[in-house]
C-alpha cells in the first residue's frame, strides 16, 4: 500500500535495475504504467541485468526513460510539479499543542497553502482556517507543492479529525463515480467481484468496481473530490508477485 500511495503523489520515478529482475519489479513497472507519471530515470551498476530488463519491459513507458550509470547519477531539483488548480493537504497525523491548538501534519499536493486560507476537512466538509504554517519547525507564511508541513488550524478539534483524511479548497464530494476503466492483461481475477484498493493523492481507499451494461462505475468507502488523471486500482487480497495491479480508472463524473 505504501508504494501505491507514493506513486499517487509523485511526478517522477527513479528505478534501480537490480541484479535479478523479480516479480516485484514487474509489479512496480505495471503500477507505473497505470499511473500519470511520465518522467524518470533507470539507474544501473555493473551487476544490473540490463538484457533481461530491456527484453521484458521494452513496450512499457519505463523503456523510454534515460538509463544512467550509478556513478553518473545527478538528480535535478528542477522537476516541475503539477499545478492542480486547487489546494490540498493529505493528512498524516494530528494532535493538540498546548497554547497553539489543533495541528495536522501532511503533504501539500495541490497549489500553494497560505496563512489565513479557508479550507474544508474531507470528507466531513467542516470549514477551518490555517492559523499557522511550519516547515521543518520553522514558521512561514506559505507552503509550496510537495512540502511536508505542519498546519495549526482554527475551529477544529481532535474529534473532528478522527474520520477526515485531507484538507482542501474543494467542497463537492461523492463516493460514486462514472469512470473509464482499463484492466491489465496480467490481472486474471474478476475485478467486479471483490473489494479493491485505489490510490488517490497519498491515500488508499477501498473501492468496488461496477459494470453497468456498457459503462463502468466505482464506489468508494469514503467521499472524495472529483479528480482528473489516472488512478491505480490494485487487488491487495493477493500475495506479492501475484499480479495485484488490476489497472486504472479515470473519473468522468459523479453519480448522485
Amino acid at each position: 500500500t505504501s508504494i501505491l500511495r507514493m506513486i499517487s503523489i509523485s511526478d517522477y520515478v527513479i528505478f534501480v535495475i537490480s541484479k535479478t529482475i523479480s516479480a516485484y519489479d514487474g509489479e512496480l513497472i505495471i503500477a507505473l504504467e497505470n499511473s500519470d507519471i511520465h518522467e524518470g530515470v533507470s539507474i544501473f551498476d555493473q551487476y544490473s541485468d540490463l538484457e533481461t530488463f530491456d527484453r521484458l519491459f521494452k513496450n512499457y513507458k519505463i523503456s523510454k526513460f534515460p538509463k544512467i550509470s550509478i556513478e553518473e547519477v545527478k538528480i535535478s531539483n528542477k522537476i516541475e510539479t503539477k499545478v492542480n488548480g486547487f489546494k490540498y493537504i493529505s493528512i498524516d497525523k494530528y494532535f493538540v499543542v498546548k497554547g497553539i491548538g489543533t495541528v495536522i501534519i501532511g503533504f501539500v499536493l495541490g497549489d500553494d497553502i497560505e496563512k489565513g486560507d479557508k479550507l474544508f476537512l474531507l470528507p466531513s466538509l467542516k470549514q477551518c482556517n490555517v492559523k499557522n504554517i511550519q516547515i521543518m519547525d520553522i514558521d512561514t507564511n506559505k507552503a509550496r507543492p510537495d512540502s511536508y508541513v505542519g498546519l495549526a488550524l482554527n475551529n477544529v478539534s481532535e474529534k473532528d479529525l478522527e474520520n477526515d483524511y485531507a484538507l482542501a479548497s474543494l467542497n463537492k464530494l461523492s463516493d460514486h463515480f462514472l469512470v473509464r476503466f482499463y484492466k491489465t492483461d496480467f490481472y486474471k481475477d474478476d475485478p467486479f467481484s471483490k473489494q479493491l484498493s485505489c490510490a488517490l493523492l497519498g491515500k488508499n481507499f477501498a473501492a468496488y468496481l461496477i459494470k453497468n451494461q456498457d459503462r463502468f462505475e466505482i464506489k468508494f468507502n469514503k467521499k472524495i473530490p472529483s479528480l482528473s488523471g489516472k488512478f491505480i486500482i490494485a487487488d491487495l487480497s493477493l500475495q506479492p508477485g501475484k499480479n495485484r495491479i488490476v489497472g486504472n480508472i479515470e473519473i468522468i463524473d459523479s453519480i448522485k
